[in-house]
Protein backbone atom coordinates (compact mmCIF):
# COMPACT_ATOMS: atom_id res chain seq x y z
CA UNK A 1 0.00 0.00 0.00
CA UNK A 2 1.51 3.55 -0.81
CA UNK A 3 1.57 6.52 1.31
CA UNK A 4 -1.35 8.47 -0.52
CA UNK A 5 -3.70 6.23 -0.32
CA UNK A 6 -3.34 5.05 3.27
CA UNK A 7 -4.17 9.24 4.04
CA UNK A 8 -6.98 8.82 1.97
CA UNK A 9 -8.42 6.23 4.19
CA UNK A 10 -7.91 8.12 7.08
CA UNK A 11 -9.63 10.93 6.32
CA UNK A 12 -13.09 11.04 7.48
CA UNK A 13 -16.01 11.88 6.14
CA UNK A 14 -17.70 12.94 8.93
CA UNK A 15 -15.43 15.48 10.19
CA UNK A 16 -17.42 18.54 9.27
CA UNK A 17 -20.72 17.32 10.33
CA UNK A 18 -21.73 18.54 14.35
CA UNK A 19 -22.59 15.87 16.37
CA UNK A 20 -26.08 15.36 17.47
CA UNK A 21 -27.30 15.57 13.49
CA UNK A 22 -29.59 12.62 12.59
CA UNK A 23 -28.38 11.94 9.26
CA UNK A 24 -31.01 9.75 8.35
CA UNK A 25 -33.37 12.17 7.95
CA UNK A 26 -31.50 14.61 6.52
CA UNK A 27 -30.38 12.89 2.85
CA UNK A 28 -34.45 11.65 2.53
CA UNK A 29 -34.84 15.49 2.94
CA UNK A 30 -32.37 16.63 0.32
CA UNK A 31 -33.92 14.09 -2.18
CA UNK A 32 -37.62 14.53 -1.97
CA UNK A 33 -36.16 18.86 -2.30
CA UNK A 34 -34.61 18.43 -5.54
CA UNK A 35 -36.71 16.31 -7.71
CA UNK A 36 -39.20 19.20 -6.80
CA UNK A 37 -37.06 22.10 -7.90
CA UNK A 38 -36.47 19.76 -10.86
CA UNK A 39 -40.10 19.20 -11.62
CA UNK A 40 -40.32 22.87 -11.05
CA UNK A 41 -38.21 23.88 -13.12
CA UNK A 42 -39.35 21.28 -15.53
CA UNK A 43 -42.59 22.93 -15.40
CA UNK A 44 -42.12 26.42 -15.96
CA UNK A 45 -40.17 25.75 -19.10
CA UNK A 46 -42.96 23.56 -20.69
CA UNK A 47 -45.29 26.02 -19.93
CA UNK A 48 -43.04 29.00 -21.93
CA UNK A 49 -42.41 26.52 -24.56
CA UNK A 50 -46.18 26.17 -25.36
CA UNK A 51 -46.94 29.53 -25.07
CA UNK A 52 -44.43 30.11 -27.98
CA UNK A 53 -45.74 27.39 -29.86
CA UNK A 54 -49.00 28.90 -29.49
CA UNK A 55 -47.73 32.38 -30.70
CA UNK A 56 -46.06 30.79 -33.65
CA UNK A 57 -49.42 28.75 -34.97
CA UNK A 58 -51.95 31.94 -34.53
CA UNK A 59 -49.18 33.84 -36.56
CA UNK A 60 -49.10 31.40 -38.96
CA UNK A 61 -52.86 30.70 -39.29
CA UNK A 62 -54.01 34.77 -39.30
CA UNK A 63 -50.92 36.28 -40.83
CA UNK A 64 -52.54 39.81 -40.88
CA UNK A 65 -51.00 42.76 -42.71
CA UNK A 66 -49.93 45.26 -40.45
CA UNK A 67 -51.89 48.92 -40.61
CA UNK A 68 -48.45 50.68 -41.08
CA UNK A 69 -46.60 48.22 -42.94
CA UNK A 70 -45.58 49.45 -46.77
CA UNK A 71 -43.37 48.78 -49.39
CA UNK A 72 -41.52 51.31 -51.34
CA UNK A 73 -39.71 51.12 -54.90
CA UNK A 74 -37.53 54.19 -55.84
CA UNK A 75 -36.60 54.01 -59.76
CA UNK A 76 -32.07 53.73 -59.72
CA UNK A 77 -30.08 56.63 -61.05
CA UNK A 78 -28.09 55.08 -63.75
CA UNK A 79 -25.36 57.29 -64.68
CA UNK A 80 -24.59 54.69 -67.98
CA UNK A 81 -28.12 56.02 -69.02
CA UNK A 82 -26.89 59.50 -68.46
CA UNK A 83 -24.02 59.38 -70.76
CA UNK A 84 -26.19 57.38 -73.44
CA UNK A 85 -28.24 60.19 -73.69
CA UNK A 86 -25.58 62.33 -73.32
CA UNK A 87 -23.92 60.68 -76.53
CA UNK A 88 -27.36 60.64 -78.27
CA UNK A 89 -27.91 64.58 -78.13
CA UNK A 90 -24.18 65.28 -79.03
CA UNK A 91 -24.84 63.48 -82.13
CA UNK A 92 -27.96 65.19 -83.07
CA UNK A 93 -25.81 68.50 -82.57
CA UNK A 94 -23.18 67.47 -84.79
CA UNK A 95 -25.34 67.29 -87.18
CA UNK A 96 -27.04 70.05 -86.68
CA UNK A 97 -23.79 71.88 -87.33
CA UNK A 98 -23.23 70.40 -90.23
CA UNK A 99 -25.87 70.87 -91.79
CA UNK A 100 -26.29 74.67 -90.90
CA UNK A 101 -23.69 76.02 -93.81
CA UNK A 102 -25.72 74.23 -96.65
CA UNK A 103 -29.23 75.27 -95.42
CA UNK A 104 -28.28 78.73 -94.58
CA UNK A 105 -26.77 79.00 -97.86
CA UNK A 106 -30.03 77.67 -99.65
CA UNK A 107 -31.44 80.85 -98.92
CA UNK A 108 -35.13 78.65 -97.82
CA UNK A 109 -35.82 79.54 -94.45
CA UNK A 110 -38.78 77.34 -93.51
CA UNK A 111 -36.32 74.53 -94.86
CA UNK A 112 -33.46 75.82 -92.25
CA UNK A 113 -35.50 76.33 -89.77
CA UNK A 114 -37.57 73.28 -89.60
CA UNK A 115 -34.38 71.06 -89.93
CA UNK A 116 -32.35 72.97 -87.53
CA UNK A 117 -35.31 72.75 -85.81
CA UNK A 118 -35.67 69.06 -85.33
CA UNK A 119 -32.13 68.35 -84.59
CA UNK A 120 -31.92 70.85 -81.50
CA UNK A 121 -35.60 69.48 -80.29
CA UNK A 122 -34.16 66.05 -80.40
CA UNK A 123 -30.76 66.41 -78.52
CA UNK A 124 -32.24 68.27 -76.11
CA UNK A 125 -35.26 66.20 -75.45
CA UNK A 126 -32.46 63.63 -75.22
CA UNK A 127 -30.95 65.69 -72.47
CA UNK A 128 -34.24 65.95 -70.26
CA UNK A 129 -34.67 62.35 -70.17
CA UNK A 130 -31.29 61.56 -69.53
CA UNK A 131 -31.66 63.83 -66.37
CA UNK A 132 -35.13 63.14 -65.73
CA UNK A 133 -34.11 60.09 -63.22
CA UNK A 134 -32.00 62.58 -60.86
CA UNK A 135 -34.52 65.65 -61.53
CA UNK A 136 -37.90 63.64 -60.78
CA UNK A 137 -37.81 59.83 -60.00
CA UNK A 138 -40.52 57.40 -60.23
CA UNK A 139 -41.48 56.02 -57.20
CA UNK A 140 -44.42 53.34 -56.25
CA UNK A 141 -45.48 52.53 -52.25
CA UNK A 142 -47.84 49.84 -51.94
CA UNK A 143 -49.61 49.81 -48.20
CA UNK A 144 -52.15 48.44 -46.34
CA UNK A 145 -54.45 51.67 -47.39
CA UNK A 146 -53.64 51.84 -51.38
CA UNK A 147 -51.41 52.62 -53.85
CA UNK A 148 -49.14 56.01 -53.96
CA UNK A 149 -47.12 56.53 -57.32
CA UNK A 150 -45.30 59.17 -59.20
CA UNK A 151 -44.68 58.15 -63.00
CA UNK A 152 -41.12 59.44 -64.38
CA UNK A 153 -43.23 61.77 -66.66
CA UNK A 154 -45.24 62.96 -64.20
CA UNK A 155 -44.00 64.79 -60.95
CA UNK A 156 -47.75 64.39 -59.71
CA UNK A 157 -47.97 61.68 -57.52
CA UNK A 158 -50.98 60.01 -57.56
CA UNK A 159 -53.31 58.17 -54.59
CA UNK A 160 -55.90 55.59 -55.08
CA UNK A 161 -57.27 53.45 -52.01
CA UNK A 162 -58.02 49.64 -52.69
CA UNK A 163 -61.73 50.34 -52.23
CA UNK A 164 -61.71 52.42 -55.15
CA UNK A 165 -59.96 49.37 -57.71
CA UNK A 166 -61.93 47.14 -59.97
CA UNK A 167 -59.21 45.68 -61.62
CA UNK A 168 -55.49 44.61 -61.47
CA UNK A 169 -53.48 43.55 -64.22
CA UNK A 170 -49.90 42.25 -63.34
CA UNK A 171 -47.31 42.51 -66.25
CA UNK A 172 -43.10 42.01 -65.83
CA UNK A 173 -43.15 45.51 -67.49
CA UNK A 174 -46.40 47.16 -67.26
CA UNK A 175 -49.26 47.57 -64.66
CA UNK A 176 -52.69 48.54 -65.03
CA UNK A 177 -54.70 49.57 -62.40
CA UNK A 178 -58.86 49.96 -63.12
CA UNK A 179 -60.53 52.33 -60.35
CA UNK A 180 -62.87 54.54 -59.72
CA UNK A 181 -62.05 58.23 -59.34
CA UNK A 182 -65.51 59.25 -57.53
CA UNK A 183 -66.89 56.07 -55.59
CA UNK A 184 -70.45 57.65 -56.16
CA UNK A 185 -70.01 57.31 -60.05
CA UNK A 186 -69.54 54.33 -62.15
CA UNK A 187 -66.91 55.52 -64.26
CA UNK A 188 -63.35 54.06 -64.63
CA UNK A 189 -60.31 55.44 -65.16
CA UNK A 190 -57.06 53.41 -65.62
CA UNK A 191 -53.33 54.13 -63.59
CA UNK A 192 -51.03 52.82 -65.63
CA UNK A 193 -47.55 52.02 -64.07
CA UNK A 194 -44.82 51.11 -66.46
CA UNK A 195 -42.46 48.87 -63.61
CA UNK A 196 -39.76 48.67 -65.99
CA UNK A 197 -38.47 52.24 -64.37
CA UNK A 198 -38.41 51.46 -60.98
CA UNK A 199 -35.76 49.18 -58.89
CA UNK A 200 -36.53 45.88 -57.90
CA UNK A 201 -39.57 45.65 -60.40
CA UNK A 202 -39.66 41.38 -59.79
CA UNK A 203 -41.03 41.63 -56.25
CA UNK A 204 -43.60 44.03 -57.37
CA UNK A 205 -45.92 41.43 -58.34
CA UNK A 206 -45.65 39.42 -55.18
CA UNK A 207 -46.37 42.54 -52.99
CA UNK A 208 -49.02 43.93 -55.28
CA UNK A 209 -50.56 40.62 -54.60
CA UNK A 210 -50.27 40.56 -50.83
CA UNK A 211 -51.79 44.12 -49.83
CA UNK A 212 -54.13 43.74 -52.76
CA UNK A 213 -57.79 42.54 -51.95
CA UNK A 214 -58.75 42.21 -55.37
CA UNK A 215 -57.56 39.02 -57.25
CA UNK A 216 -54.78 40.25 -60.06
CA UNK A 217 -54.76 39.07 -63.83
CA UNK A 218 -51.09 38.19 -64.32
CA UNK A 219 -50.17 38.96 -68.15
CA UNK A 220 -47.15 37.98 -70.09
CA UNK A 221 -44.43 40.33 -71.51
CA UNK A 222 -44.51 41.48 -75.45
CA UNK A 223 -43.03 38.85 -77.47
CA UNK A 224 -39.45 39.87 -79.39
CA UNK A 225 -41.47 39.88 -82.65
CA UNK A 226 -43.82 42.73 -81.32
CA UNK A 227 -40.92 44.69 -79.38
CA UNK A 228 -39.12 44.61 -83.14
CA UNK A 229 -42.50 45.71 -84.62
CA UNK A 230 -42.85 48.92 -82.72
CA UNK A 231 -39.25 50.13 -82.42
CA UNK A 232 -39.69 50.17 -86.81
CA UNK A 233 -42.94 51.59 -86.09
CA UNK A 234 -41.13 54.63 -84.20
CA UNK A 235 -38.49 54.58 -86.34
CA UNK A 236 -41.13 55.22 -89.95
CA UNK A 237 -43.01 57.51 -87.55
CA UNK A 238 -39.52 59.58 -87.03
CA UNK A 239 -38.67 59.92 -90.46
CA UNK A 240 -42.01 60.49 -91.91
CA UNK A 241 -42.36 63.54 -89.79
CA UNK A 242 -39.10 64.97 -90.67
CA UNK A 243 -39.65 64.22 -94.20
CA UNK A 244 -43.14 66.25 -93.67
CA UNK A 245 -40.49 69.17 -92.00
CA UNK A 246 -38.27 68.97 -95.11
CA UNK A 247 -40.74 69.43 -97.88
CA UNK A 248 -42.75 72.20 -96.33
Amino acid sequence: MTVPEKEAQDIDPYADIPDGVDLTQAEPANSETKPNLETKTGSDLSAVREQSALKDLSSLKDDPIDSEAQDNFVESKEPSELLMCLVLASAYLGLAKYCWTPLYLSNDKRLFYSVEGFFLSIALLAILIGLRPFLTPSSLQLSHYGIKYRGPYWPQRKSVNWNQITKVYLSPELIIVLYHPNLKKKRLWPLIIPSIYLADRDRISQVFMRYSPIKAVNLSSPAPISRIVMVLAFLGAVIWLLEMLITQ
